[in-house]
């Protein structure tokens, strides 16, 4: 194997993960997931249920307000999640 070679199970695994983000409304670039996404990324690289996630994101809707109870970074997506609504509240109320 060569370091050219694709590892296709991760790369479905990043896929999805960007899939679900995308899905949850999360930006991966906001100041808000610094920390929480790498550890996120890490944790979907060796997550087992890679195939299990892409059959649901197949089915899934295409909004989502929360990630599936199988995902293990169903906790870190809530927390991402609740990070980028308080920093739109505090956005919001700067304006006002």
């Amino acid at each position: 194997m060569s370091v050219f070679d694709l590892d296709l199970p991760l790369a479905r695994r990043m896929e999805n993960m960007g899939d679900m983000m995308n899905r949850l409304g999360l930006d991966p670039t906001a100041r808000e997931c610094a920390g929480t996404f790498g550890s996120a990324v890490r944790i979907c690289e060796a997550c087992p249920a890679g195939e299990v996630c892409h059959e649901w994101l197949t089915r899934a809707a295409a909004t989502l307000y929360k990630a599936p109870s199988f995902c293990p970074n169903e906790d870190r997506f809530a927390q991402l999640l609740a990070g980028e609504r308080a920093a739109l509240r505090q956005a919001v109320g700067a304006t006002r």
